[in-house]
């Protein structure tokens, strides 16, 4: 029982063992319990081949998913303020893990998988994301969540790639259902690492370290208070901007395949150092919003800008080009769209959310499904109506997306300074 409740670290006196130990377990979590929802980053044509499915198709797994994350937020945004955010992520990850091995049984299955994906979209949703968010968001100093988030995405990237390197290690000897068994078995280790190492809310409160965005007075009706508040449009549109980014450059991996003729395996190999890879650079993204800039709007307004530039800069390839060299490119958008997601939720130093409302304003974030929901099913009927010419079409949408990031960034930097200058306050009543 004491390591549902309080975990190990209830016995460990040391603040920063117990800050390192949280932040590993849940790095590595978070890194494992996307695998499978996501699985098509890293094997998109051995998913549309074992299953004999089209690209819409496959798109539409992910539509699936993020309505069911979407309907699944609504209840969660509250919760996320009145349940233990340890129980809420043990639960997450384990329903997770379950669902990885009905599914490694089934996966030929295309109609199972539907199922699978829904169910998915409640084990990695409802109050999971802003219970996580909030935890890691209260580890350090306000100061220091920059860092806190790098260094959390860093361990999620080594988590990630690990999670990706070994389902394809089994898919090679294995096959495809030996890849999603491996996959099961990462994530039971991850449900381990957070029963053992996360701490729970109330040993946290017994030491005086209650959690902002933890108050048991708070009514489902105070979303209001969130709603009426500007800085949660801007808010939300930067965290549909950054993923956005970080999610859509998986595209490069059927680019890889039908523009530039490499062969399945190779491009997933790439699309696990795009993906994953580009984690180990999540600490820089810290570095230049807390050190370097010393705001993370000032440093997004940068990093969108490179990566317009880098999009841009695919128009000049075409299936005549080098493949080493576009091989590479295809990693640059990542090396910068990484650093730049890692922190997206330190933006929230400069929202000025009401303490007790943290976890309800980031759960609303996952209300409207826009990227997950939206984008997936028609990027697939852009790239089957288009051919290869729908890569153009894609890369130019994010360049478009790159434009409304910059823009958005420099409102926040005004909302901030209004809210420095006491212009704008959050209250509840």
């Amino acid at each position: 029982m004491i390591y549902i409740t309080g975990g190990y670290l209830m016995q460990i006196k040391n603040e920063k063992v117990r800050y390192w130990l949280s932040l590993l377990s849940l790095g590595f979590m978070g890194g494992t319990i996307y695998i499978l929802p996501y699985i098509r980053y890293v094997f998109y044509d051995q998913m549309i081949g074992t299953m004999q499915i089209t690209n819409t198709q496959i798109g539409l797994l992910s539509t699936i998913y993020a309505v069911m994350v979407s309907l699944s937020a609504i209840p969660g945004a509250f919760m996320a303020d009145k349940i233990d955010a340890k129980k809420t992520i043990l639960v997450s990850i384990g329903g997770t893990t379950i669902l990885a091995f009905i599914y490694a049984a089934f996966v030929n299955s295309y109609q199972v998988a539907i199922i699978i994906w829904a169910l998915l979209g409640i084990t990695t949703s409802t109050a999971y994301w802003p219970s996580l968010i909030k935890y890691i968001n209260n580890l350090g100093s306000a100061e220091s969540a920059g860092n806190s988030f790098g260094t959390y995405y860093l361990v999620n990237g080594f988590s990630g790639m690990l999670g990706n390197v070994l389902p394809l290690w089994a898919s090679t000897h294995f096959g495809f259902r030996g890849a999603m068994i491996c996959v099961g078995v990462i994530t039971t280790v991850a449900t381990i690492l957070v029963l053992l190492f996360l701490e729970s809310e109330a040993a946290k409160k017994a030491r005086g370290e209650a959690m902002e965005g933890d108050d048991e007075n708070i009514k489902i009706s105070d979303v209001k208070y969130v709603l009426k508040w500007p800085g949660f449009y801007l808010f939300y549109i930067l965290v549909i901007a950054t993923y956005f980014l970080y999610a859509n450059v998986s595209y490069f991996n059927p680019y890889l395949i039908n523009v530039l003729g490499i062969d399945p395996d190779s491009s997933s190999g790439f699309a696990v150092v795009r993906t994953y890879g580009a984690m180990m650079l999540a600490p820089v993204g810290g570095i230049m919003a807390d050190k370097v800039f010393k705001s993370t709007s000032k440093w997004f307004i940068v990093a969108f800008s490179i990566l317009a530039v880098l999009f841009a800069g695919t128009f000049i390839f075409n299936s005549e080009s080098n493949v080493i060299v576009v091989c590479i490119y295809s990693l640059l958008p990542s090396l910068v769209a990484m650093p730049m997601y890692s922190v997206t939720y330190s933006i929230l130093r400069e929202i000025h959310f009401h303490p007790a409302l943290m976890g309800t304003a980031i759960g609303l974030t996952s209300v409207l499904p826009v990227t997950d929901g939206l984008v997936p099913p028609i990027f697939g009927r852009i790239l089957d109506s288009y051919g290869n010419y729908g890569y153009k079409i894609i890369f130019m949408v994010l360049i478009g997306v790159c434009v409304v990031g910059v823009i958005t960034s420099f409102l926040v930097r005004d909302h901030s300074r209004k809210c420095e200058e006491g212009k704008r306050v959050m209250k509840i009543e």
